[in-house]
């Protein structure tokens, strides 16, 4: 037993320092063996799911498809075609092998998104191409897509960076991707760019600021200040508005903004709402962090191609104050029910335990303490709101804005979190050395590897949908 205790310990050590994937699933292959797994996942008896209805439906649909009965399997995929059957989404189903979940679910995945390729595959004569469209739209509205969501970060937004490679490098990259903060300027290189051009718009070193950038205050106290941060964003993002650039990456890019004002109703920018406006803008709209970056007037393309104000008359601030993690209204926009989450936000890392954690007596104890504090801080903000009427402008955007962060959610269907770390605000807005930035690019790395397994079964069959409807030109 300590023989292999001791051998998940080193095994664990070296996935952390791993420099690829393929390294890392390698040596969780190992671990699962070491730790007995392989045996878990193999056994596909479990309360944690209804493993017989899994089991009954998995042999339904492939004696169906081998049997080419593909009427009668295009019904029994209409009958209910989503990612939760019998709980097997589940994340708790995820959290105990290192390289996914039961086998027997992830041969139902992979037998459903074969039975939907036969179906595409199939001659006119069999099914119409009408019906089939017919069933393949509706499946799709049905089963819903993926977003990945970035929270806002200050200088800790790289970890966002090893998020996005990880996923790109294994073809799991969400074409639908908001940012908030610091997450709006990475969500918007990677929304304005080509996949060719990716791996060095996203390397740490051309990612890195330049040391001659102007900063205010002296010593310890000195922060980016605004002059220097918009030519940090010129520099990585061209100068395209959302529509443009959803037209040259085939990304949807997101970005929220915060009213300055109280009563002014939060935004979330794309190319659906906001087409002629231009990302640049966007991107520092959402990271003018109150009271220390000015608030920021959004810029748009008219009719004539010229840039002027949008809503000239309403100023806007760091999107992650109200919306870090924008799930309703990409569920609207989008048709979207599955969210994966990056979440380097410094307030919901203190706000949030980390849901992928394994927890002894004493960070239960203080986790709950986090809980009941934050009850307190909330229900006397919500009193303020409701029932003061502060004359101070400042003071009442200041607990507006202390209510709305409180009162989000930080959390996701799966949640890629950065490990907390405790710095003071004014240090998370001063520039990383290189050393630093690619430490936390590699976190970000490692991090994702942790979920890839969970990211590539629970987004499978609608992976699969949507290129079946890209493939045939029926995408919505």
């Amino acid at each position: 037993m300590l023989w292999h205790r001791a051998t998940t310990s080193r095994l664990q050590k070296r996935m952390a320092q791993a420099g690829s994937y393929a390294e890392w699933a390698r040596l969780a292959v190992e671990h699962d063996h070491e730790s007995g797994m392989e045996d878990w996942r193999r056994n596909e008896v479990s309360s944690e799911y209804d493993y017989r209805t899994v089991r009954q439906r998995f042999e339904r649909l492939r004696g169906m498809r081998t049997a080419g009965s593909y009427a009668n399997l295009m019904f029994a995929l209409n009958e209910g075609i989503h990612g939760n059957l019998a709980g097997m989404g589940r994340a708790a189903l995820y959290s105990h092998a290192q390289m996914g979940t039961k086998y027997l679910i992830h041969e139902y995945i992979e037998e459903v998104c074969q039975s939907l390729e036969a179906l595409d595959q199939l001659d006119d004569k069999v099914i119409p191409l009408a019906e089939r469209k017919d069933f393949f739209l509706r499946a799709s509205h049905c089963f819903g897509r993926t977003a990945l969501m970035l929270s806002g970060a200050a200088m800790l937004g790289y970890f966002h960076v090893g998020v996005l490679m990880a996923l790109l490098n294994e073809g799991l990259l969400p074409a639908i991707i908001s940012g908030s903060s610091a997450g709006s300027l990475i969500a918007a290189i990677v929304c304005t760019h080509g996949d060719e051009e990716l791996a060095q718009k996203l390397d740490p070193e051309w990612l890195a600021m330049l040391p001659n950038g102007r900063k205010r205050g002296h010593g310890w106290m000195q922060i980016v200040d605004a002059a220097t941060l918009l030519r940090y964003v010129e520099r990585l993002v061209p100068d395209l508005t959302f529509a443009e650039s959803l037209a040259i990456s085939g990304r949807h890019l997101n970005i929220t903004v915060t009213g300055l004002e109280p009563r002014q109703a939060p935004r979330l920018l794309n190319a659906i709402t906001a087409p002629n406006v231009l990302v640049r803008s966007a991107v520092m709209a959402s990271c003018s962090i109150a009271g220390i970056f000015p608030p920021a007037t959004l810029q748009a393309k008219n009719a004539s191609g010229q840039k002027v104000a949008y809503l000239p008359e309403q100023q806007w601030i760091d999107g992650s104050f109200s919306d870090d993690l924008p799930s309703k209204r990409l569920g609207r926009l989008y048709g979207v029910n599955h969210f994966i989450s990056s979440m380097a936000n410094p307030a919901a890392l203190i706000l949030t335990p980390n849901p992928n954690a394994r927890r002894n007596l004493i960070q239960y104890v203080l986790e709950q303490q986090i809980r009941l504090g934050k009850g307190v801080a909330t229900q006397a903000l919500r009193f303020g709101r409701d029932h003061l009427r502060l004359r101070n402008r400042t003071l009442a955007r200041l607990q507006h804005l202390s209510y709305s962060t409180l009162v989000q959610d930080y959390t996701a269907d799966i949640n890629i979190f950065l490990g907390k770390r405790w710095h003071s605000p004014l240090k998370l807005l001063r520039p990383l050395p290189l050393a630093e930035m690619k430490l936390l690019v590699h976190e970000g790395e490692v991090s994702t590897w942790e979920r890839m397994e969970m990211v590539r079964s629970c987004t499978a069959i609608s992976r699969t949908l949507d290129n079946i409807l890209s493939k045939r030109g029926w995408a919505v």
